[in-house]
């Protein structure tokens, strides 16, 4: 965990900024004393592929069905 005064933060923010942005944590001070942290947004994760092998398919789903069916309507 990176470490920065009030000053830092408000003179130097961009190289703080590049810190947030390489993963690390910052705790400000003033006066010495911890008064805050700025945490790093965690990695927007992609929605595609985060149920892959969770469902199990029967192995002739690809088979043609032999049921018949009755289509009233």
């Amino acid at each position: 965990m990176k470490t920065a005064s009030v000053r830092d933060l408000r003179n130097s923010f961009s190289r703080l900024s590049k810190w947030l942005a390489a993963g690390e944590t910052i705790q400000i001070v003033k006066r010495g004393k911890p008064i805050a942290r700025i945490v790093p947004e965690p990695a927007a994760g992609t929605f595609f592929g985060a149920g892959a092998g969770t469902v199990k398919l029967p192995s002739d789903v690809d088979e043609p069905v032999t049921a018949a069916w009755d289509a009233q309507g």
